[in-house]
């Protein structure tokens, strides 16, 4: 499973708080959280969808330059199959409960 890039995720969320401090004053309205903002809440917001967009524009490029080229793809990895037995490996550790034990 691949990681989703932390410059992506982190601009999404810090974009999405600017929509939120910036969008409910134009209907006159505040979020109770904001509400400290004041007057300063547009700007605020607007700054913070900004640093967000140029957040999350920075992390899909990164994504696409570490990307392999197309058709550089690795295969899939292989599943185990029934026809192919897994060798279990002899373990290193103390003997099991299972494991007879010699007489001392």
């Amino acid at each position: 499973m691949k990681r989703e890039n932390q410059l992506v995720s982190g601009g999404g969320v810090v974009f999405l708080l600017g929509v939120a401090a910036f969008v409910p004053p134009l209907l006159d309205r505040q979020l109770l959280i904001l509400a400290w903002l004041g007057s300063w809440s547009q700007p605020v917001g607007l700054s913070a969808m900004i640093v967000g967009a140029v957040l999350w524009g920075m992390g899909r490029l990164k994504q696409i330059r570490d990307a392999p080229p197309p058709g550089m793809e690795p295969p899939p990895e292989a599943e185990p199959s029934l026809a192919t037995p897994s060798v279990a490996t002899p373990s290193l550790a103390a003997p099991s409960a299972t494991e007879p034990t010699e007489p001392r």
